[in-house]
């Protein structure tokens, strides 16, 4: 019994779960006992269903950020460096549906963007360059078929 509840201790310590603690944010900083927070923090529904894992560098979001849906179907894919989305961001429907993909460059949309609808048919490939709208844009019908084409 002492050496199961050694390792329960031991295993919530790895995974970066805090019991009874909230981390604190406030202008755009997080905090854990009044300290800028470095680790991976979990938090859980009600129903001990894991709801979100994140990683955080000196009180700022830093690397991936995973959310899901009360039932455990995950819900999103994020980076960021330095508090600021950075890289790939997904997103799946309820039903485990990949819905969009999109990305960012130091909290700009930068690069191909693609929206699909629930059931997964593309809908939008879009293109940005640091925020900017560029390249060209596209938008289809529930057929697939190409309905509107735009340059930037």
């Amino acid at each position: 019994m002492k050496r199961t509840i050694i390792f329960l201790l031991f295993l919530l310590g790895v995974s970066g779960i805090s019991i009874g603690q909230e981390l604190i944010e406030k202008e755009g900083t997080y905090f854990l006992n009044g300290e800028p927070y470095t680790g991976k923090w979990t938090t859980h529904y009600e129903n001990g269903v894991v709801k979100m894992t994140a990683r955080f560098k000196n009180g700022f979001k830093h690397g991936k950020t995973k959310i899901w849906f009360e039932n455990g179907t995950l819900n999103e894919i994020r980076s960021y460096k330095n508090n600021k989305m950075h890289g790939k961001w997904v997103v799946y429907n309820r039903n485990n549906i990949k819905v969009s993909i999109a990305r960012y460059k130091n909290g700009k949309k930068h690069g191909k963007w693609k929206i699909w609808n629930d059931d997964g048919k593309l809908l939008y490939v879009l293109q940005y360059n640091i925020g900017e709208k560029s390249g060209t844009w596209k938008n289809y019908n529930e057929k697939g078929e190409l309905i509107n084409k735009r340059e930037y």
